[in-house]
Order: structure tokens, then C-alpha cells, then sequence
């Protein structure tokens, strides 16, 4: 994805970012990761990952103060999509 270098409409892995969605309802998701910082914690902070599966109903939701963790729910999401494993 663009991330203000100047180059919008170009994301990272070289295809276009402003190309249109896929028509199919399964091939879209969203995955939004929330942190803040709590001193408190082990690791110091906090984070929510809120995502929606590709072709389930209603979103799910992990609260975790471990970034393994927040990591391992960000790589079961991405190999939950439709094709994941054919590339």
C-alpha cells in the first residue's frame, strides 16, 4: 500500500492499490489492529484485532498483550482467504 511516499495508487507488492475489488462477496475481508500502551503489561502494550472472515458471517475479536499472538491472528486471517494456499 501507499504509505505518503508519493506514489499513490501503488501498493508495496507492486500491484495497483486503486484497482477495483473483486466481484465475489468471499474474497473480500477486513482485519483492523487497535494498540494503546498500558506500562502495566509484560510486553507494554495492548492490542484488539477486530476482522471480518471472508466468507463467514460477523466479525471476530482477540484482545492480546502478546505480539506473537496479535501476529499469529494476523496470519490465520490471511491464510483464511480465498486462495491463499494456491499462489
Amino acid at each position: 500500500m501507499a504509505h505518503g511516499d508519493g506514489q499513490s495508487g501503488i501498493a508495496d507488492d507492486g500491484t495497483d492499490a486503486s484497482a477495483p475489488f473483486p466481484s465475489r462477496p468471499e474474497a473480500h475481508g477486513t482485519l483492523v489492529i487497535r494498540t494503546w500502551w498500558e506500562p502495566d503489561h509484560v510486553h507494554g502494550f495492548r492490542a484488539r484485532v477486530t476482522s471480518t472472515p471472508f466468507a463467514e458471517a460477523g466479525p471476530a475479536t482477540v484482545t492480546s498483550a502478546d505480539p506473537e499472538e496479535v501476529l499469529d491472528v494476523v496470519r490465520r486471517w490471511l491464510l483464511a482467504r480465498p486462495g491463499a494456499g494456491t499462489q
